[in-house]
């Protein structure tokens, strides 16, 4: 019975066709992976120390900030979304290593592939909080601000992988999970029933329609799998050496990653400010983006 599973065909991973899916659309390879980032430039500011990087969270694109790049660039910065492998139309790689620190090395050497002489700004949600937490810490003088959103922060960590990722590594189990993404789960009506539930509202067609793109590409379910099971961290890290000015947002009615969930790390990191952003669930940067864009820019304004 453990051969039946792999009767059933799971799409493979192909050579990422780099199409432009937007009208800013744009390509790099770093270190063989190929990632899949929007930028929004400002005239005034190209050559300045104004840049801004976004990293979504899970199950999430550059798509995830269709409400907020424009403003911040029309407000004076040049902005870099980024499609973080293997979500969106970026790299799909079973092998690759998805841990917070490998991705967290990976992205430094792409904005370094951007701009190699700018300290950024990192705006991260949820998964891209934890990712942009580690950035900060491993390079702290390349980073100026940190804007945290619903973030899945993390107090260490430690090479290595737990019970639960070798369970799941086991290949009839990974091959059913795999077989039950593609076709119970990767579907429209379970997509729209979950990004309500982290959005905490109804969602119009077009934010289903542009979050399904993004996630039905071919070879994506193994290495969503992957990302968890085999994903195993090179080096050590301490969470509360994170130094870097920041604030952290928290929607009052987040039932992904509630702020009482990560107090426990945010009360030892006397860097970070928290926002309580009422009514609010987990994608407050899309909900909420008015009231979200304006403190976020308040913020940058200060000295």
């Amino acid at each position: 019975c453990l051969t039946v599973p792999f009767l059933i065909p799971v799409s493979k991973a192909s050579k990422t066709d780099q199409i432009k899916h937007f009208e800013n659309s744009k390509y790099a390879s770093v270190d063989g992976v190929i990632i899949h980032y929007r930028m929004w430039q400002n005239p005034d500011s190209v050559n300045s120390n104004k840049w801004i990087l976004l990293l979504h969270g899970m199950g999430g694109s550059t798509y995830s900030w269709v409400n907020n790049a424009q403003v911040f660039c029309d407000s004076g910065y040049n902005v870099v979304a980024v499609d973080i492998p293997p979500f969106g139309y970026s790299d799909k790689n079973p092998d690759l290593n998805y841990s917070t620190d490998s991705r967290a090395v990976l992205l430094w050497k792409f904005a370094n592939r951007i701009n190699s002489n700018t300290k950024w700004i990192v705006i991260g949600h949820s998964m891209g909080g934890g990712i942009a937490q580690c950035m900060a810490i491993l390079k702290p003088k390349k980073v100026t601000k940190v804007v945290f959103v619903a973030p899945a922060l993390f107090s260490k960590i430690e090479p290595g992988r737990n019970f639960g990722q070798y369970c799941t590594a086991f290949r009839p189990l990974e091959r059913i999970m795999c077989v039950a993404g593609e076709y119970i789960y990767l579907k429209p009506k379970r997509i729209r029933k979950i990004l309500e539930s982290s959005f905490a509202c109804p969602i119009s067609d077009t934010v289903l329609s542009e979050y399904f793109k993004a996630l039905d590409n071919e070879g994506f379910t193994l290495a969503f799998m992957r990302s968890f099971s085999k994903a195993n961290p090179q080096q050590k890290i301490n969470g509360l050496d994170f130094k870097t000015d920041a604030i952290a947002f928290f929607g009052s009615e987040d039932t992904w990653v509630p702020y009482e969930n990560t107090k426990s790390v945010t009360d030892k990191l006397p860097s970070v400010k928290i926002l309580h952003v009422k009514g609010a669930g987990h994608s407050l940067m899309e909900t909420h983006y008015e009231e979200f864009n304006q403190q976020v820019l308040n913020f940058l304004d200060e000295d």
